[in-house]
């Protein structure tokens, strides 16, 4: 068979009329709605996860976390739309993150599949850097580095309404968040001199 014959196979959610009736009726909070898009999306959601590192039961466990997350922020109104698996990935990489800047060792099987490609000294120089970052995020006063997580663990919520919750302005949190991001900056630029 010539390379050109072979056709492409369809991606769940684009162009797919089932796809968007899961949706709508996930939307509009039926349970076997949901369930059936996790059918559909939960091993893209665990194989993003097996390639950030995370061995397979802690990336099963993440991978459900995540579609719990994703339920709670339909449940709060605060999901509109449904564009998946990207939204699930994406929320799964957030929770990946999040959980490696509190345990940077957590879950990496091995060096060569937490920094695929590179070599040695790449890694090395890697995770210097990621080492001087975490320090200086440590180093932030409690208040501002607690700021600064919770815009990193929620992207989906604006600064607005970051600030509602904390119970700060809205100037504040950006405020913080320059700032904490420049500490970060800082840090790394410090190791190339």
């Amino acid at each position: 068979m010539a390379a050109d014959a072979i056709l492409p196979l369809p991606l769940p959610g684009v162009d797919d009329p089932a796809e968007d009736e899961l949706v709508r009726a996930a939307l509009a909070g039926d349970p076997q709605g949901w369930a059936r898009l996790i059918e559909r999306h939960n091993h893209r959601v665990v194989v993003s996860l097996l390639g950030r590192g995370l061995g397979i039961d802690r990336a099963r466990e993440l991978a459900q976390e995540t579609w719990l997350r994703l339920i709670e922020r339909h449940r709060a109104g605060r999901l509109e739309a449904l564009v998946l698996p990207g939204l699930a990935v994406v929320q799964a990489g957030f929770l990946a993150a999040n959980e490696r800047r509190r345990e940077p060792s957590a879950g990496a099987v091995d060096d060569q599949v937490a920094a695929p490609g590179g070599t040695a000294l790449e890694r090395a120089i890697d995770r210097q850097e990621l080492d001087r970052v975490s320090r200086a995020l440590r180093e932030c006063p409690p208040a501002a580095r607690r700021v600064f997580e919770f815009v990193y663990d929620h992207p989906e919520l604006s600064y607005a309404e970051v600030a509602a919750r904390l119970g700060l302005s809205s100037q504040r949190v950006k405020q913080i968040v320059c700032e904490v991001r420049r500490r970060l900056r800082d840090s790394l630029a410090e190791g190339e001199r």
